[in-house]
């Protein structure tokens, strides 16, 4: 069974530790701009966390002309090889909602990649509004969201 990361707008503070967090991870500095995940201001002073889906079909994966991005099928989680990717940016416009962005300093795509199982936007979030769940549960805290 696959798990996804699930924001609940509702607990969210607009805090942005999970962005944080995230550019630590990633790039050893706290810079929002450098955050793969962001938190944007959404409907009645709600706050909206925009990050990668790791959907089951990935598009993002599709357009790769190179097959830099690749899914696990175990976790489910969706990566970017950053030595096969040739940074054409076509996963940023096939995906929906254009996670993939240019890694800074490097001329590959880089998005969430779950920090390998095990989340550091999950432990900063003290709202408790960021959750890893499975995907049949991701789809029931959606559904309840949305009412």
């Amino acid at each position: 069974m696959t798990e996804v990361i699930v924001h609940e707008p509702d607990l969210c503070t607009g805090c942005r530790q999970c962005m944080t967090a995230c550019s630590f991870r990633n790039y050893k500095t706290y810079n929002y701009d450098l955050s793969l995940c962001k938190v944007i201001d959404g409907p009645n002073g709600t706050f909206v966390r925009v990050y990668c889906q790791h959907c089951r079909d990935p598009m993002c994966k599709a357009a790769c002309p190179t097959g830099a991005i690749s899914k696990d099928e175990a976790t489910g989680f969706v990566t970017i090889d950053k030595m096969l990717c040739i940074g054409c940016k076509a996963c940023m416009w096939a995906c929906p909602i254009s996670i993939p962005q240019m890694q800074r300093g490097l001329k590959a795509m880089a998005k969430c990649d779950m920090c390998g199982g095990d989340p550091e936007c999950i432990k900063v979030c003290s709202a408790k509004a960021i959750k890893l769940v499975s995907r049949e549960d991701a789809m029931k805290i959606v559904e309840r969201i949305r009412k």
